[in-house]
């Protein structure tokens, strides 16, 4: 334990101070940064190791309860981000005061902070090309570890874990190497196959959902060779009362029939512009770009500056980059939703040739047209991208 404090605390002196005059990149490391905002499951803790001044991780129960049931939620072979933050939703608990979105949970999911690492994610840290700065016999099963971003690493750590730094950290994890691993290599896999994941049921896979409790509907085949939906909470704890015995098909056929109105009121592909002529996009754009200024004159105003300064700029460089991460956010809200005026040609194509077209066309209107389907006892309601 002692080793464990020494290594960290000298790192956090000699390598993280090194990076003061990069202090607009903090947030965009992903990792913790001694002295900002502890990971949400723990509190900080001042310590003193070897006449040097740091800190450490210490439990707060109550959070670190959430994070282990975040855990074992995502560690189900069917639980999606979806699921999980429609479960905080609807429990109302928030996260730093904000309830919880997919890129906050991925944060989460991502973080080697709550592992109790051992050899086995040493290893998996190792296979990836991350430099190990902790020896292997610091891999003990009990304490976390910090990921910082590499200096001369080509891409962020969230998407490729070459070249960046783990080091072991003086405080204790939160869930199991296994746990951790598997719900990492589940979000890798995602990352992976998501945009080629082959629906085999029903073109309407990944919209639809449960209008009671909002998690995936799977199409089932039953011996007749029909289909019905079925709410994949109910079928994994039964904690949900389902939708009813729903087929597929009159789904699919209701949907079809509201899709071809939707184009019949007057949505023009005409009407669909350019992503960066959209109003909306045009002023998140002209706000970043003076977001950007401000944090260049801070960053320039830190050669020289005493203590006092250098915190506040410090701590207004992560007021305005928490700003800019949320724009960003906004923006791929605006992408996601958004169809080009060839796309849109091609739907209104694909509606008048439903019959003909295959099933992999058929998810590409239902994409481009349709964010979200819910199903309840004997009702549809859609929710329309535009």
């Amino acid at each position: 334990m002692l080793n464990i404090c020494i290594v960290f605390a000298q790192l956090e002196r000699e390598t993280i101070q090194k990076r003061v005059s990069d202090a607009y990149y903090s947030r965009s490391q992903k990792g913790f940064r001694m002295g900002g905002k502890p990971p949400y499951g723990y509190r900080l803790e001042e310590i003193l190791m070897e006449g040097i001044h740091t800190k450490k991780l210490v439990e707060e129960p109550g959070e670190a309860a959430i994070v282990r049931e975040i855990f074992d939620m995502y560690e189900q072979p069917d639980t999606s981000y979806g699921d999980i933050t429609r479960y905080y939703a609807e429990k109302g608990v928030q996260f730093y005061g904000k309830e919880l979105i997919r890129s906050m949970l991925a944060q989460l999911l991502r973080n080697p902070v709550y592992v109790r690492a051992d050899m086995d994610v040493y290893r998996f840290f190792r296979s990836h090309g991350t430099n190990i700065v902790s020896s292997p016999e610091q891999f003990d099963g009990i304490h976390g570890c910090y990921l910082y971003q590499g200096r001369d690493a080509q891409t962020d750590k969230l998407q490729n874990l070459k070249g960046h730094m783990l080091v072991v950290a003086p405080h204790e994890g939160l869930v199991s190497s296994e746990q951790w691993l598997n719900c990492r290599i589940k979000l890798m896999r995602n990352k992976t196959i998501q945009a080629n994941r082959k629906a085999v049921n029903t073109w309407l896979a990944g919209k639809v959902k449960c209008g009671n409790c909002g998690y995936a509907l799977m199409s089932i085949k039953i011996q007749s060779g029909k289909q019905y939906l079925r709410c994949t909470k109910r079928l994994n704890n039964k904690a949900c009362p389902g939708c009813g015995k729903v087929y597929t098909e009159d789904v699919e056929n209701y949907v079809y029939k509201e899709m071809v109105r939707k184009l019949r009121e007057g949505q023009s592909p005409a009407t669909y512009t350019k992503l960066k002529e959209n109003p909306q996009v045009k002023q998140i754009y002209r706000e970043i770009e003076e977001m950007e200024k401000e944090i260049s004159l801070l960053v320039d105003s830190l050669a020289g500056a005493g203590e006092t300064l250098t915190d506040y700029i410090n701590q207004r460089v992560e007021e305005i980059d928490q700003i800019h991460q949320l724009k960003l956010e906004k923006l791929s809200v605006l992408a996601e939703n958004h169809a080009t005026p060839e796309q849109m040609e091609k739907v209104a194509s694909n509606i008048s040739l439903w019959g003909e077209i295959d099933f992999e066309e058929k998810r590409f209107t239902v994409d481009k047209m349709i964010r979200s389907l819910k199903v309840f006892p004997g009702s549809v309601q859609i929710q329309w991208k535009f």
